[in-house]
């Protein structure tokens, strides 16, 4: 093993996708998170940080040998504003003390609206709260690497799917209600053409940045199949569980009646415009310059669905 921890600050799904990987590869892994508990293997060092608190940041890269954090960190909707950026601040400030590399775990949010394929190079056309923050807190990053102070990247996933998701467009919403007998919910127009990503490819397309010091200092779209349409997604994980694709759609208007009533809906009327229309990225960067495969999608829904048996059948 290497001597110096991959730190993964969050041990959501994609934490622990990142951890996975790290294994495979024989590295050594930090899991960081706010109760110091994760579900991981006993070769996998976890500890208790809270990356609201600058202390405690910088207790962790003094205490371990640490040569990347990978910020896979996960807040309710109604805490972003506030704990976004100081999250955000204080890992690069921790992080700069014993140069240590950061690959941010964004998502496409700051993009907002667009009416095209989404490229690195787009401006950020911030419509609320949420698309807001998220363009804040990446150009927080970039300038301190542009500044000099620390070395980072950022790697943008498009929705996931996969082992561990629960709350996502393909999460249980979907998955559960469809092994239940239900309907599966999905938002907007089912038709739309949307990019999926596999959790296990955006984990994969992440530490290759980490790897590769070409990646700092730039944004990079991890790569995802084939854009396909929600209803057909839905349809092929029906067919993978054995069962027929019903559906439940929540169009605009019911997502703004409901959002009255429900926070949670409230929280997406700024983002149904991902759902509306197409939504497609443009990962040619990425796959110009790296070496990488995605999972065929086939075989991402058959593993998604393995994982869902076992927790639900």
């Amino acid at each position: 093993m290497s001597e110096e921890y991959h730190a993964i600050f969050g041990t959501g799904p994609l934490g622990l996708a990142i951890m996975d990987q790290l294994i495979q590869e024989n590295k050594k892994v930090l899991l960081v998170n706010r109760s110091g508990k994760a579900n991981a293997p006993q070769s996998v060092k976890i500890i208790k940080g809270d990356a609201t608190k600058l202390e405690s940041v910088i207790d962790i890269c003094n205490s371990y040998k640490i040569s990347v954090i990978y910020h896979c960190l996960g807040l309710p909707y109604s805490s972003w504003s506030d704990l976004f950026p100081l999250m955000m601040s204080n890992i690069i400030e921790a992080a700069s003390i014993h140069n240590i590399k950061i690959v941010y775990a964004d998502n496409l949010y700051a993009y907002g609206p667009q009416n095209k394929s989404l490229h690195e190079n787009d401006p950020y056309n911030t419509i609320g709260k949420k698309t807001k923050v998220r363009a804040e807190v990446a150009t927080k990053l970039m300038n301190a690497h542009k500044a000099g102070k620390v070395k980072a990247t950022i790697g943008r996933g498009t929705d996931f799917f996969g082992p561990r998701v629960k709350t996502s467009a393909l999460g249980e919403q979907v998955i559960k209600n469809l092994m239940l007998g239900k309907p599966a919910d999905v938002l907007g127009n089912p038709d739309a053409k949307h990019s999926y990503i596999f959790i296990r490819d955006f984990a994969k397309g992440l530490i290759i940045l980490g790897e590769n010091e070409e990646a700092f200092g730039e944004i990079w779209h991890i790569p995802t199949n084939e854009p396909t349409t929600t209803r057909l997604i839905v349809q092929k994980i029906a067919e993978e569980l054995g069962t027929t694709a019903k559906f439940r759609v929540a169009g605009k208007f019911i997502v703004n009646i409901a959002g009255i009533f429900n926070s949670d809906m409230r929280e997406l009327k700024e983002l149904m415009y991902q759902h509306l229309h197409d939504f497609v990225v443009d990962s040619e960067k990425f796959q110009r310059k790296f070496s990488f495969s995605n999972t065929p999608q086939e075989e991402a829904i058959y593993q998604t669905v393995e994982w869902y048996k076992t927790k639900y059948e």
